[in-house]
């Protein structure tokens, strides 16, 4: 009974930490193509209220702090600059905490006209 309770103790400690972690890299990997992908749609678009509505729009529903910096480079090439931080806790303990910056700018090729 005390060595099934101590075992699963142990893979608490170790899982949930582990699964928390995962979770924040995948979610910085989504974060990353969603500014690519709304970085590309300027050339669909050719509208900054549009592109950043949708950005900002996106980024409240996965719960992130949709403040981003958004450089119009001419009319259908955009760059955007965001900060993704994220922290994972345990009890009231952080044990991982991530702020990075990305970035994504237009690239060619893509919504071109055929």
């Amino acid at each position: 009974m005390v060595r099934n309770i101590v075992i699963i103790l142990i893979l608490i400690v170790v899982g949930v930490p582990s699964w928390q972690i995962g979770a924040i890299m995948l979610e910085k990997k989504q974060v990353g193509y969603l500014l690519q992908e709304q970085a590309n749609s300027m050339k669909k678009y050719q509208n900054e209220e549009v592109v950043t509505g949708r950005l900002r729009k996106e980024l409240e529903l996965r719960q992130l702090a949709p403040e981003f910096k958004f450089t119009q480079i001419d009319s259908r090439k955009a760059k955007i600059v965001y900060t993704y931080r994220a922290a994972a806790s345990v009890f009231g303990h952080t044990y991982y905490e991530v702020a990075e910056d990305m970035e994504a700018e237009t690239k060619e090729g893509a919504f071109e006209d055929k």
